[in-house]
C-alpha cells in the first residue's frame, strides 16, 4: 500500500475544494452569459409608438396613399376598345390534288306535309386523304333543302 501523510491529504483536499469552487463560479458565469444571449436572440421585440405620435403618422399615411393612387391612375393605360377576336381560318387545300366529289342528298324530296322540297343551297367540306404515295381530296357536298309550305329545313 501506498502511504500518504495526513498533511498531504489535507493539502490535496484543500486544492480540490478550490478547484471545485472555481469550476462552480465558471459554470455560473457561463450560464449567466448564455441566458443573456438567449434573451437577446429570442426575446420579444416591439416598437411601440405613443398615441400622441400616432396622429402624426395618420396624416402622412393619408397623403402618401393619395399620391400613390394618383400615380397608379396615371400609369394605368386607357382601356382599349374591345376588338372582336378573329377566328383562325384554315387554308384551303391546294387545287393540284385530285378531288373526289361525294354528294349527300335526301332519299326523297317530298316533305312530310306533302309538298315538294326546294334546294336552297349546299354545304361543301373537304377532307385530305392519303394513300401511300398519293394525296387526294374528298369533297363532300351536302344539299340544303326547305319546304315553302311549312318552312321546314332539311
Amino acid at each position: 500500500m501506498i502511504c500518504v501523510s495526513p498533511v498531504q491529504l489535507l493539502s490535496k483536499v484543500d486544492t480540490m475544494g478550490r478547484e471545485s469552487r472555481r469550476d462552480k463560479t465558471l459554470i455560473e458565469q457561463l450560464s449567466h452569459e448564455i441566458a443573456i444571449l438567449k434573451r437577446h436572440k429570442f426575446a420579444k421585440r416591439s416598437e411601440q409608438i405613443s398615441p400622441a405620435q400616432g396622429s402624426l403618422l395618420d396624416d402622412l399615411l393619408n397623403t402618401d396613399l393619395e399620391a400613390i393612387d394618383a400615380e397608379l391612375k396615371a400609369l394605368r393605360p386607357a382601356p382599349a376598345p374591345d376588338e372582336p377576336r378573329q377566328q383562325p381560318k384554315r387554308a384551303p387545300l391546294p387545287p393540284q390534288f385530285p378531288r373526289t366529289v361525294v354528294h349527300h342528298e335526301p332519299e326523297s324530296t317530298q316533305c312530310s306535309c306533302g309538298c315538294e322540297l326546294q334546294r336552297i343551297g349546299e354545304d361543301v367540306s373537304e377532307k385530305l386523304d392519303y394513300t401511300p404515295g398519293v394525296f387526294t381530296v374528298e369533297q363532300h357536298v351536302r344539299g340544303k333543302w326547305a319546304c315553302r309550305q311549312c318552312e321546314t329545313l332539311i
